[in-house]
This record gives C-alpha cells, structure tokens and sequence, in this order.
C-alpha cells in the first residue's frame, strides 16, 4: 500500500465543498436534476433550448449566490458551484459556464427586443 499523502484530508475538503454547493443550490435542485434527465422525447432543437433555459436558472443562482462577496470568494465558488452542476451532465464546468453566459447574451439580447414589459 502507497502512503496517503493528505488523501483523506483533501477528500474531507471535498466533501465540504460538495455540501456547500448542494446547500447553496438547493433553490434550483428541480432544474439541477432536469437537467439530469433532459426530455428525450424532444427534437434536438427543443432538447437545446431546454438546456439553454436550465443554465439560464442555475447561472442565476450561481451569480444570487456571488452577491456582495470578495472577488476571492466569488472566483473560488463560481467555479466550485460549475464544477458541482457539471456533475448532472456529460458536460464539463468551464463549457457549462460558456454556454451559461452565450445563452445570457442571446437571453439578453432577445429581451431588449421585448422590453417593453412592464415591470410591476
């Protein structure tokens, strides 16, 4: 047997960690386990745009979740808050969170068009 060189102790950090973004992320845990289980009776344009709205919601949270704390902070738990959402899909943090903020921008982009909403 190799020695354990601070193994159990990173593996505590971990799981830390792991509590404290299923803690922060519980208001969208529905979204997280949809995102899951996408809707495989959907065409691949639908399956998309479901994605898309998915990470609209949990990028949300993420940035909720960012609001008045250090920069240190906020750079170390967005990527834990990735990390952890990227573990209810194939697909991994960084990518998960480029595809939050291009959906973002065409989110943005299409509600401009549409501002005229009233806001109550």
């Amino acid at each position: 047997e190799e020695p354990d060189e601070g193994g159990e102790e990173e593996k505590q950090t971990e799981g830390v960690v792991f509590r404290k973004c299923k803690e922060m992320m519980r208001p969208v845990r529905k979204t997280l386990r949809m995102l899951e289980n996408p809707d495989t009776d959907l065409d691949k344009e639908d399956q998309l745009r479901q994605t898309k709205e998915y990470l609209l919601t949990i990028g949300q949270q993420i940035e909720k979740t960012c609001e008045g704390k250090q920069e240190e902070w906020i750079t170390e738990w967005t990527e834990n808050l990735w990390v952890f959402v990227s573990q209810f899909t194939p697909i991994g943090p960084n990518k998960l969170k480029k595809l939050y903020e291009k959906a973002l921008k065409q989110n943005s982009s299409s509600e401009t068009k549409s501002s005229k909403k009233r806001k109550r």
